[in-house]
Parts: structure tokens; C-alpha cells; sequence
């Protein structure tokens, strides 16, 4: 017999994008094809690109647009055999990044689990099957998945580690990538509770325009007692066609990255991690300076 509740828990993809018609029309089918009847898809465009409405329009034959404060709303329908899948696009009036974009698809979704993916990134048909059985347990916050990034020669990543050292909080790749906890899932490829993600309250805007806010959201949830965990069977293929440093420039990420490193260490350190901070911050700043 089916767990009652794994039976209720619909999945709400969302999708955070700006001008990526090209990216969705080559990733969005596989997405599609890894839910099941009655799931929805939300697509946050952070400022809007002409070809992104048109095509979608096109595809899914979207509705007029619904104006509100600061976005506009459209629906239509995927259709496939049995599966009907609802499909919401997000038409943001301004440019708000990934965080906020983000919090947005979370708010407006209807099921109580999210799907947060790169546009970037394509799913294997049973991606969203290996993800959702675990939140039959209550206590669990998020689930990550294996990136395959073919770009680099399918170089694989997902799990994570965390840990405080000479007074800042340094993260990496995990030692292995057998299941179970990380320090955090990956907003490029990973299942959230929604009640939880509302709980917490999102992603942190502190973190603007990038970097470390995905590595917040789940350090929150572990700090609340929730699991973050990492599932290699749920495989996701990450093609990193457009990235932070494109936009920004290698420079203005490694400063904004430090930058963001340090927010997160003052807002979790506990008073003799804060103590460390201070006395090591000259060391740091000693680093920063070589540029080593």
C-alpha cells in the first residue's frame, strides 16, 4: 500500500531565469518529463527577454497576463498522455537576482515540495521519482542531487562540507558522494520542503546578487534540527552555459564571494567563533591583499 502522504505531495518546479529562452527551450522538456500528472512548473524571469514570453506562449499556449504589484503573471498547460501539468510564468517588472527571483516561485507555488533547478540544467526521468520519497519523513528540509557538468568532462558534484577555521567558515566539496547528510543543497539542483523554506524565510537577501545564499538557507535548516541530505541517484545534468562570473567578472565574484563569506560567519558564529573572527580577521585580510 502507498504512503498516504507521499500520495499528496505534489511538486512545484521553479525555475529562475533571465533571457533564457535558448537555455529552457533546450532543458525545460527533460523537466517535464521527470513529473508526474498534476505537478507545476514556475518560471521566474528576473526582467524579461521578447523571444523567453513568445516562445513560451507558443509551447504552452500561455493566458493574458495577470498584472500585480510588481511581476506579471501568466498561465497555461503542459499536456502529455495522462500528465497535465500546470504552468506558470513570472514576468518580473525588475531585475531582482537569483535570491529574491527565487523566494518569488516559492511564495506563488501551490504543492509542498519545490524543485529548485537552474535553467541551465536538465533532469534525468527519474530525478524527481529518487527525490521525493524522502520527505516522508517530516524532519527532512532538502534534498540535493548529482550534477553531471559534461563541460569539464562530466566532472560530478552535490555534496558538500562545511566546517570553521581560523575564524571564518570554509566550505568545499564533500569527500564522497554516497548518500546521505551535506552541509547544504546546491540551489542549482535540489527539493525543498515549502513550509519549511516560508519558515525560515527563504533565501537571505543579505547575500545579493550572489553566492552563499543556498549555503544560509541550509545551515538554517540544520540549525533548526532539519536534514539536509544528498541523493546520487537523482541526476541532473549541469551545463553551466551562463554563470556569475560572466556577468560580473572574476574580480567582482572573488570579492563579492569574501564579501558574503564574512556575513555568513558573523551570522552564525557562536560568541568564541566571533571572538576568532576578530583576532584572525588581519590574517585574512593579509590573504586577501596577496590575492592567494
Amino acid at each position: 500500500m502507498k504512503n498516504k502522504r507521499l500520495v499528496k505531495l505534489g511538486v512545484s518546479v521553479v525555475i529562475p531565469t533571465y533571457r533564457g529562452s535558448v537555455l529552457m527551450e533546450k532543458n525545460l522538456p527533460s523537466v517535464l518529463n521527470s513529473l508526474r500528472n498534476g505537478d507545476e512548473v514556475i518560471m521566474v524571469d528576473d526582467g524579461g527577454f521578447k523571444e523567453t514570453l513568445t516562445w513560451l506562449k507558443k509551447k504552452f499556449e500561455l493566458g493574458r497576463g495577470v498584472k500585480k504589484d510588481d511581476f506579471t503573471l501568466y498561465k497555461g498547460k503542459y499536456k502529455k498522455g495522462q500528465k497535465n501539468i500546470e504552468i506558470s510564468y513570472v514576468l518580473n517588472h525588475t531585475n531582482l537576482r537569483f535570491a529574491a527571483n527565487s523566494n518569488r516561485g516559492v511564495e506563488l507555488a501551490v504543492h509542498p515540495l519545490i524543485f529548485l533547478v537552474n535553467d541551465d540544467v536538465s533532469a534525468y526521468p527519474d530525478t524527481v521519482k529518487k527525490l521525493v520519497p524522502y520527505f516522508k519523513d517530516e524532519n527532512v528540509f532538502a534534498v540535493g542531487c548529482l550534477e553531471f557538468d559534461h563541460e569539464h568532462g562530466g566532472a560530478k558534484s552535490g555534496k558538500n562540507k562545511l566546517w570553521f577555521e581560523r575564524g571564518m567558515f570554509i566550505h568545499s566539496k564533500g569527500d564522497d558522494l554516497k548518500a546521505g547528510k551535506t552541509a547544504w543543497a546546491s540551489g542549482g539542483s535540489a527539493m525543498f520542503s515549502r513550509e519549511k523554506w516560508l519558515e525560515i524565510g527563504g533565501l537571505d537577501l543579505a547575500y545579493y546578487p550572489a553566492y552563499w545564499e543556498d549555503i544560509d538557507l541550509s545551515h538554517m535548516a540544520r540549525k533548526k534540527g532539519w536534514q539536509v541530505l544528498f541523493e546520487p541517484q537523482a541526476k541532473v545534468d549541469h551545463n553551466h552555459e551562463t554563470t556569475n562570473t560572466d556577468v560580473f567578472g572574476q574580480k567582482k565574484m572573488e570579492e563579492m564571494s569574501w564579501r558574503h563569506a564574512n556575513i555568513f560567519t558573523w551570522k552564525h558564529a557562536d560568541l568564541w567563533q566571533k571572538m576568532a573572527y576578530l583576532l584572525w580577521k588581519p590574517y585574512w585580510w593579509w590573504k586577501m591583499a596577496r590575492g592567494s
